[in-house]
């Protein structure tokens, strides 16, 4: 098969370090510091590079760029594509709301200081800023500060200012207040009082489209359901709700796996649950059963030992999140598990920032989609507390390799209060 043209990994990193050479040492040559992100590269705005200088910056960024690529694979390269338009939606947060204006040059800030003087939710403010600082636009030296980077000082300057926010104005209206519509209502024009799922499910196709896409999405081996058959034992439950489970992925693989569990029912709208039957393998189907239910209506499902919620509370606001955990109460009984298995959101610098910026990224995604979000583990802890106290939040891990944490409350009808979240919460 051809290579269309691509150099092999071993001449991409020697072109990398021989033309990055080559661009530093006319940084010496001129006694100005290697750049920085914090710094910058010392040279003045518009300043014209000598000649094979340019072109060794040029090669070096290419040859990067030609790495990345590779070592990103195939399916990333197609699965990602959208993240650089959700980075747009956070610039194009911060130049709406003028949020340079209230960072000083020198010395820090915090995200409620920066919320409090635009008037706007410090929820947004943190998710936008730290949307936009793992591409360096910004920095939290400390949980919770703001300072400047050499690339966020950038926006102080009108001209720059204004140039950038030229270009990002047409990204699209999808960073509104949670008082507004979903970016998608905006985009696809359904009703404002409407969530996404419910013009999915209007059209058969577009219903169709979203599973597939959901199925594929998974294949990734960081998303796998092993990884929730390993980080949870299953073996004492008898009977597990798969509540919004699709077309059955996760039973089968419980079922599978687990032949001490005597029902597994998994619930969804009408229209997906249709068919389980023969996605269910024969030896299978005496123990996983498909019901039609909307989480958002109360649990009919009565006494089971795990209601387990897959990728399900990301797609929504904590408004929407608390109602489908009310939605769960009457049904529970004493000592009966929750378990969300889902995103948890790493504390700021705990990843990588290429990592980080993936999961950044899919928050914003989230807050377009359907004004919903990522979580950290305060928040998770902090969505049982509302919907219920006597829910007790048992506390957070994620398995080695997964991206995807163990979210789990067990309910406790004569809890006073929900338990405290300290040292129970791993990664």
């Amino acid at each position: 098969m051809a290579n269309h043209g691509v150099k092999p990994v071993a001449q991409l990193l020697a072109q990398i370090q021989s033309n990055t050479s080559e661009y530093l040492a006319f940084f010496s040559a001129q006694g100005l510091p290697e750049p920085s992100f914090g710094a910058g590269d010392g040279l003045k705005q518009g300043q014209p590079l000598p000649a094979s200088v340019q072109a060794a910056r040029d090669a070096a960024l290419e040859a990067t760029d030609e790495l990345h690529h590779l070592l990103l694979g195939p399916l990333a390269l197609v699965v990602d594509c959208p993240g650089d338009h959700y980075l747009m939606l956070s610039l194009q947060y911060i130049f709406r709301h003028k949020l340079v204006r209230h960072v000083p040059l020198e010395g820090a800030t915090t995200f409620d200081a920066v919320a409090q003087a635009a008037g706007l939710d410090v929820r947004d403010v943190t998710r936008f800023l730290r949307s936009a600082m793992t591409r360096h636009v910004f920095h939290e030296r400390r949980k919770g500060s703001v300072e400047h980077t050499a690339a966020s000082r950038v926006l102080v300057d009108d001209d720059s200012n204004g140039h950038s926010a030229a270009m990002v104005e047409a990204a699209g209206p999808a960073a509104r207040s949670p008082a507004s519509p979903a970016g998608y209502a905006l985009g696809h024009g359904t009703r404002r009082d409407e969530n996404p799922f419910d013009a999915i499910w209007r059209d058969a196709a577009r219903q169709q489209r979203f599973i597939d896409a959901m199925t594929y999405s998974h294949r990734h081996a960081s998303y796998s359901v092993e990884h929730l058959l390993q980080g949870f034992d299953f073996s004492g439950a008898r009977t597990v709700v798969d509540v919004g489970g699709s077309h059955g992925q996760a039973a089968v693989a419980l079922a599978a796996k687990y032949p001490s569990l005597e029902r597994i029912v998994v619930q969804d709208l009408g229209e997906t649950i249709v068919g389980l039957n023969d996605k269910v393998p024969g030896e299978l189907r005496a123990r996983v059963h498909g019901m039609a239910h909307d989480f958002l209506a109360p649990q009919p499902v009565r006494d089971a030992d795990v209601y387990l919620l897959r990728w399900i509370l990301h797609d929504w606001s904590d408004k929407y999140c608390v109602k489908i955990l009310r939605a769960l109460v009457p049904a529970l009984k004493p000592g009966a598990k929750v378990v969300v298995n889902d995103i948890c959101m790493p504390e700021p610098g705990q990843l990588g920032i290429a990592a980080e910026r993936s999961l950044r990224l899919m928050d914003i995604s989230m807050k377009a989609f359907n004004n919903a979000r990522e979580r950290d583990a305060e928040t998770w802890a902090g969505l049982f507390a509302e919907a219920d106290a006597r829910f007790e939040f048992v506390g957070i891990t994620v398995p080695e390799g997964a991206s995807m944490a163990i979210i789990q409350a067990q309910w406790r009808p004569t809890a006073a209060s929900v338990g405290d979240t300290e040292g129970n919460l791993g990664r």
